[in-house]
């Protein structure tokens, strides 16, 4: 639960910072001054905002979905189909996080264009952290479909 706030906080303070700073920075430039890091700053929390949110949204069960089909189905069923999804969705979570650790050593040389000491790792960390977050979110949930399906 305390993950779940701290995300919260986080992902509000990055997004706030992420509006505010294009917002400056599209005013500067409409009386003609350049805030040329500003794209690349945006461009770092808005990944971050994006897999955290993703993780947010998987918590509290806010992805789309069509579950029109899946409601008509018994309890049981309904459990065991969640389960399997939610393995699946393990799975992809695991691709993420292991292509995505990969992308991140592979960027600690390359730095941003305006901010030259800033390395572009920072980017592309944020999603084996999302998937890492992801997957502890999935973990729960396969654990709770588990229980559901035995207890009935």
């Amino acid at each position: 639960m305390r993950l779940k706030l701290l995300e919260e906080r986080l992902v509000v303070v990055m997004l706030a910072m992420l509006i505010l700073l294009v917002f400056i920075a599209a005013s500067l430039r409409w009386f003609g001054v350049s805030v040329a890091w500003s794209i690349d700053i945006a461009q770092l929390l808005f990944s971050w905002v994006c897999f955290i949110g993703a993780d947010l949204a998987l918590r509290t069960d806010s992805h789309v979905g069509v579950d029109m089909l899946i409601n008509r189905l018994p309890a049981k069923i309904r459990q065991g189909l969640m389960l399997v999804l939610d393995i699946l969705i393990f799975g992809f979570v695991l691709l993420i996080f292991y292509f995505g650790t990969k992308l991140c050593l592979q960027n600690y040389k390359r730095t941003f264009n305006t901010i030259p000491i800033l390395s572009y790792s920072f980017v592309t960390l944020s999603a084996p952290v999302g998937a890492f977050l992801m997957g502890l979110t999935v973990v729960q949930r396969i654990r709770l479909h588990i229980s559901r399906f035995v207890s009935r």
